[in-house]
């Protein structure tokens, strides 16, 4: 497993269809290019039903807007609630919806801008196990099922984000 503080090294694996561990606000995440078979990848590592969402981390509410069409309503609240450490549920069409984020840190800012698109991002565990705490943990948990990691420090967060949901205007975690 690679490792390395440099952003566009990491970025540049990430554009490769690479999986790679990365610092966010409170917990370390593992992400992909949002790429099907990708996907379908870091499911298996995380051993989580392929069926089961992911979040797509946005450099920006435009950025998601050029992506998806979200209804007008919900613009004024993703901005409000994309300033602070939020997931947000967006209905993208009557029977579906999607989980994004816009990440505040600026090393996951960067690392967008560099690769230039939505980024598919998760937790860095196994399904229903604790979250790796550093870097020396995710080395042993993800060995050699991940390309990289970004090695830089957390945002200082102390947790997960929170998760609200636009339909049910209503927080679910």
């Amino acid at each position: 497993m690679i490792e390395t503080d440099k952003i566009s090294l990491a970025a540049s694996w990430i554009k490769e269809k690479k999986i790679i561990a990365y610092p966010t606000e409170g917990v370390w995440g593992i992400g992909c290019i949002n790429n099907e078979s990708v996907i379908s990848k870091l499911s298996e590592i995380k051993q989580r039903p392929k069926d089961k969402k992911y979040i797509l981390l946005f450099k920006s509410v435009d950025d998601l807007r050029k992506k998806f069409d979200v209804k007008k309503d919900y613009i004024k609240q993703i901005k409000d609630l994309s300033n602070s450490f939020t997931t947000i549920i967006v209905p993208v069409n009557e029977n579906n919806s999607i989980a994004v984020r816009i990440p505040k840190i600026e090393i996951l800012q960067d690392l967008l801008e560099e690769v230039g698109e939505e980024i598919v991002s998760t937790s860095a565990n196994i399904s229903s196990l604790s979250v790796c705490k550093n870097v020396e943990q995710i080395k042993t948990v993800f060995s050699n099922k991940i390309f990289g990691i970004l090695n830089l420090p957390l945002g200082g967060e102390n947790r997960s984000s929170r998760i609200y949901d636009l339909k049910t205007d209503a927080y679910v975690r």
